[in-house]
């Protein structure tokens, strides 16, 4: 038998397989799950996950396939192409993926853990640098159902989704070679113990692969927005400096072994759209100052960092 990563994980996850909602509670859930199982479930299809995340196969009738992905939105993470279909998501996530593999990390091979995954994009594109299995954590059951429907069509055995908080999970004797954590530190109230967690589940060489916000030196070690609201988003508790976010690491014994440019996000990478329709980053900033959010504090810009154990 094939154990996914580890035992405990490979139990953890493997109901999620035929049921990707768990017992987790949505009212919504009987109607995700009625759009996924309608979809065509071909036997003759070519998919591309190393240059976009795209599946392609013989179909009836795309635009009745079409209005059924339409009725997964919002698509936030992509773009996602199924046969002549286009999921042009709110975030251009392509972008995002190309910034961390011009960090020149060789995936191949790797077990990798993607904390707050969203619908899978990145993991798609893990698979497609040739890692060996990829878990990832997403609590968001919208998010859940993406995933569910995209890999109808990919058919990946090597990557699976539980709809779970990672605090919740409670892994006790597994590790992964790699750990992504890309857009959550600024949500967390306690980023120092959200590091620490990962940190325990690294293998002995394991890295972690942090994405996040950077504020101007200006604010010291974070800036603390007033009643948890930044660039539009909800629960923002500290938006690190690099100073604190490098105070952080050597706290807990981090290295940073490489690093990103600083990248100021733009409508370009981030914008409402057909599969997207609602608020997105045209609100986020102040419409006679695109330096500043809607709160006054400074645009968001983002960077990566790849750590490790430093071994102190």
């Amino acid at each position: 038998m094939n154990i996914f990563i580890s035992e405990e994980v490979d139990k953890l996850s493997r109901d999620y397989i035929e049921n990707p909602f768990g017992n987790r509670k949505d009212k919504r859930k009987e109607g995700w799950l009625e759009i996924i199982n309608a979809l065509p479930k071909p036997d003759d299809i070519q998919v591309d996950l190393a240059t976009q995340v795209s599946v392609n196969f013989p179909c009836d009738d795309n635009k009745k396939l079409e209005e059924k992905l339409l009725r997964l939105l919002p698509w936030r993470k992509g773009p996602f192409k199924v046969n002549e279909i286009i999921i042009d998501s709110e975030w251009d996530s392509r972008k995002k993926w190309e910034r961390f593999l011009n960090l020149n990390l060789d995936l191949k091979g790797k077990t990798i853990l993607d904390v707050g995954s969203g619908n899978g994009y990145y993991a798609f594109r893990m698979i497609g640098e040739g890692a060996d299995k990829v878990l990832c954590l997403e609590p968001n059951l919208m998010h859940v159902s993406q995933f569910a429907a995209i890999n109808n069509f990919i058919g990946s055995k090597i990557v699976r989704m539980i709809p779970e908080r990672l605090e919740l999970l409670g892994l006790e004797s597994s590790s992964f070679d790699l750990i992504f954590s890309m857009g959550l530190l600024y949500h967390q109230r306690n980023p120092k113990k959200h590091l620490s967690e990962l940190k325990k589940l690294l293998s002995g060489n394991g890295k972690i692969i942090l994405e996040t916000i950077i504020s101007p030196k200006q604010y010291g070690e974070a800036l603390e927005p007033e009643e948890g609201r930044y660039a539009s988003m909800p629960n923002v508790h500290y938006v690190h400096t690099d100073f604190g976010c490098k105070s952080l690491f050597k706290q807990l014994s981090m290295r940073v072994v490489a690093e990103s440019q600083l990248e100021i996000t733009t409508s370009d990478e981030q914008r409402k759209t057909k599969w997207m329709p609602f608020k997105s980053f045209e609100s986020a900033l102040d419409e006679n100052n695109n330096s500043l959010t809607v709160e006054g504090y400074p645009a968001p810009k983002r960077k990566f960092y790849i750590l490790e154990d430093s071994g102190i």
